[in-house]
């Protein structure tokens, strides 16, 4: 999504958007020991110029600051205010977390409105590079558990993040093997396409 993009449905509940005007996934769901067993992903700062730092990215659909943990990493979980139209069709709550931005704008309690600045890809906490790390799960908050094989943490109802963002307004430089869906009214969507210099940009992908 770009920065300020709102879309609203027929109904007029807020899409579910996917936060960074451009997807480079550094590390896909499960990709390794920090995420194995879970459907977390991590997401480098990209542009038109190439990889960028200190990346912004934006409000998926108006949501709460929730809970704050781990000082270390910045980690924010949020939650909608409201129902929102996710990319598997459905219509639910969402709450995701957000993580290593070093100097996150929101505390707990603030409300964000849909397209607003989130936070900035960072190095807070345990990484090896600047980056986003992204998660969801369906409903409102419901905590935390453990999964193996790692005993790794997870929000509960966690789900895929191409289940949930629509991709209107980013440019999917890398996206792994998902279907990322673009969202077309009332619901439903149809299969993004990689930007054009996927091939290009994968030569010069960087581990995170």
């Amino acid at each position: 999504m770009q920065a300020l993009q709102q879309l609203v449905a027929p109904d007029g509940k807020e899409v579910m958007l996917f936060p960074l005007s451009y997807m480079y996934i550094s590390q896909h769901e499960g990709g390794d020991f920090s995420h194995a067993g879970t459907l977390q992903m991590d997401f480098l700062g990209w542009d038109a110029n190439g990889r960028a730092y200190n990346c912004p990215y934006y409000a998926p659909c108006t949501c709460k600051c929730v809970a704050i943990f781990d000082a270390s990493a910045n980690d924010r979980v949020y939650e909608s205010i409201a129902p929102v139209h996710l990319a598997d069709g459905s219509l639910d709550y969402i709450t995701f977390e957000v993580a290593h931005d070093n100097n996150p704008p929101q505390n707990g309690g603030d409300v964000v409105p849909h397209g607003s600045l989130l936070g900035r890809t960072g190095t807070a906490g345990y990484v090896t590079g600047d980056h986003l790390h992204f998660q969801v799960a369906r409903g409102q908050y419901a905590g935390w558990e453990q999964v193996p094989p790692n005993n790794n943490w997870e929000l509960v109802n966690e789900m895929h993040i191409y289940n949930a963002c629509y991709v209107n307004g980013t440019d999917i430089v890398d996206g792994y093997t998902y279907n990322w869906i673009t969202y077309t009214a009332p619901i439903g969507g149809s299969i993004k396409k990689k930007f054009p210099w996927f091939i290009y940009a994968n030569k010069r992908r960087i581990n995170v």
